[in-house]
Formats: C-alpha cells, structure tokens, sequence
C-alpha cells in the first residue's frame, strides 16, 4: 500500500532532490545551490515542500520568502513558486494537498500563476485579479519558427546606448537605487520591501550575475536580464525606479535592435494598450491573508509587482 508523507526540503537527500529538480522543471545551470538561492533560504526558516510516495518526490511546493510593508508594519509573507506535480499522479488531489499543507508556513501568501493553478488557490479561498499584464515586442518574427533560429551569443554588448548609461553592478551603484527604493516605498501603505539584503540576494548573490546589467537614464534606474533560450535572445525588464515612460521604450527597442535581442518583454500596470507593445499576456495575481484586511489591500493597493520580485524572470 503506498504511502504519502509531505517533508520540508531540508529533510529530503540532496542527491535525491537534485535529481527530482533535474527532471522536473526546464531551468538553467541546475545545481542546488541555484535551488537555495532562488527559494531564498537564507533569509527566514520558511521552506518549500515536498510530497513523497513510498519515499520518492512525486509532488512539489516552492516558495520565496518576503517583507511587505502593510500600513506602518512590516510583515512576513511568502511568493508560491515551483508548484508540481508528477504527471502520473495529476488529478488526484495531490496539488490540493501540497497547497494546504503550504498555507500553513505563513499567515500572507503571494503568487503570480497560470489559469490551472488558480483553480487551486480558489478552491482555498485565494482572491485574484489581473492588474497587471506582462507586455512583449518582438523584433525578427522569422526567428519565433524553431526551424529559423541561430546560435546566439549574449556576452558580448554594444555601447550605443544613446541617452541610456551603463552601470558598474556595485555597491555605490546598488546603494542609490536602494535610495529610490525607500523614498517609493514611504509614499505607499503596501509595498514589497526591496532592502539591502533584499538586493543582495537577488543581484549580488544571483547564480546568473553575469547577465544583468543595470542602466541609469536621467533619475531612473533600470535593471535587465539578457538570456539566450532555445536560441532566442530575450531582454527580460527585471525592474525600474519608476513607471516606464514612452521615450524610454523607444531607446530599449532601439537597444534590443542593436543588440540583436529576438524580443524584449517586462511586467506593466493595466491601464491601456502600448502599440509599441502589440502583445499583451495576462497575468494572474493571485493572494491570500487569514487578515481580511490585508486581503483587501493586496487586491488594491499592491501597485509595484516588476520580473525581479517572483520567478517570472528565469523560468
């Protein structure tokens, strides 16, 4: 008779996991270290999941573990990351068993999810709305068809940035957009906290350094992710100081060009069609609080959600 257990990841052999990882998710330079870094394991005792039959990982339940300033207070939540389940197990619960087990670890929970993941949290009470849409322009469309792509290189960047300067990834560098980062948040009563450790771990620390760049222009700091998948080179916007105006747009589209980027893409509020954007994909935000009130906050006042704050960058 089989036998299910639901473990935290620390309990679990890290040979074992590695090779759960291996074969379940399509991410780069797969090693397990990369694993702690993305579930950020070093920042709280929060841990994902994992759920075993007779001693094998066939169901999975990640997490990045956050600071959200809620009124005057800041408070623990998590991001729900990595949720899988092994295709031989599927549609028998197991996804609702992993979630409610999950939901135990903090009292706010956050995620950004696919339609089928939905129907899950929905099942546990999660609210969602779709304020926020993940915008894309592609350059070369001959290159979307597999059979048209070309090897590309993503070290090598021209200086023709026009009006946009290239930053030294640092201290001095990071310690002003920290700056920003405060003076943004005070305005606000929700916010995510992106502190110094915040930063730290998520570009000093990053397994993928080498391919973020940050670019100041006028009063605002910008940091890219350049990444080659399946031959296409993509610009990821990971994050800005603040909204993104349309003259800046066009000095991005004018780099990617110059750089030989097949498509550029970042997270934008929902407020109107961007022609220079012509595609537009949904995304669900997804969010629960055992607080009703801060339920109520994150479905309206949660305005700041960029690339860098979840997963959405790297998978």
């Amino acid at each position: 008779m089989s036998k299910f257990h639901i473990k935290k990841i620390t309990e679990i052999d890290n040979n074992k996991l590695l090779n759960f990882y291996q074969k379940s998710f399509n991410y780069e330079k797969l090693v397990l270290d990369n694993f702690k870094w993305r579930y950020r394991s070093n920042f709280s005792d929060y841990e994902p999941l994992v759920l075993l039959e007779n001693n094998e990982i066939c169901g999975h339940a990640g997490l990045i573990p956050v600071d959200l300033k809620i009124n005057n207070k800041i408070e623990k939540s998590i991001w729900f990351t990595d949720l899988f389940i092994e295709k031989k197990y599927r549609y028998r619960g197991f996804g609702q068993l992993l979630t409610k087990e999950w939901m135990k670890i903090c009292p706010t929970q956050i995620t950004m999810c696919n339609d089928q993941s939905l129907k899950v949290f929905k099942k546990f009470n999660w609210s969602s709305n779709n304020n926020f849409v993940r915008k894309i322009n592609f350059f070369n469309f001959v290159n979307i068809l597999p059979f048209f792509r070309k090897n590309k290189n993503s070290d090598i960047l021209r200086n023709n940035l026009g009006n946009l300067k290239l930053e030294e990834i640092n201290n001095q560098t990071l310690n002003k957009i920290i700056n920003e980062e405060e003076k943004n948040l005070s305005k606000r009563n929700l916010g995510i906290v992106r502190d110094q450790q915040w930063f730290d771990w998520r570009i000093n620390k990053c397994p993928y350094k080498k391919d973020i760049y940050i670019f100041s222009y006028n009063d605002l700091y910008l940091i890219v992710h350049i990444r080659i998948k399946n031959n296409l080179k993509i610009l990821n916007l990971v994050y800005s100081t603040k909204d993104i105006n349309g003259n800046l747009i066009k000095l991005l589209l004018s780099f990617a060009k110059e750089n030989k980027i097949d498509y550029l893409s970042y997270i934008s509020k929902k407020k109107f069609i961007n022609f220079n954007f012509p595609w537009e994909r949904k995304l669900n935000f997804a969010f629960y609080s055992v607080n009703d009130s801060t339920k109520k906050l994150l479905n309206k006042n949660l305005q700041d959600i960029q690339y860098i704050d979840s997963d959405l960058d790297y998978i």
